[in-house]
């Protein structure tokens, strides 16, 4: 295993996408999210969510948003901000 992306078909939160270093760039963790989006979705979601460091230096800061996700301005106790999928990714 590579890598692996989890969800929680009660909330439509995504809780975890994580890819080992030396397969990252390969497009595992841009399927492995969208098949976790679409099984959530199936689950009757309409809002797909996940929290995120809001550090642009952090990688996944610009890998969430170059795939449609958008901040909706909340954040958690941790400092993490809240994002929502707007489009398909």
């Amino acid at each position: 295993m590579v890598g692996f992306c989890t969800g929680y078909s009660d909330t439509g939160e995504v809780m975890v996408l994580a890819v080992l270093p030396e397969y990252e760039a390969r497009g595992i963790g841009r399927r492995l999210l969208m098949l976790v989006v679409e099984w959530l979705r199936s689950c009757n979601n309409h809002r797909i969510w996940l929290a995120a460091s809001p550090d642009p230096k952090v990688r996944a800061y610009g890998f969430y948003r170059s795939l449609g996700w958008h901040t909706t301005g909340e954040r958690l106790e941790n400092g993490d901000e809240i994002l929502v999928l707007v489009q398909d990714a």
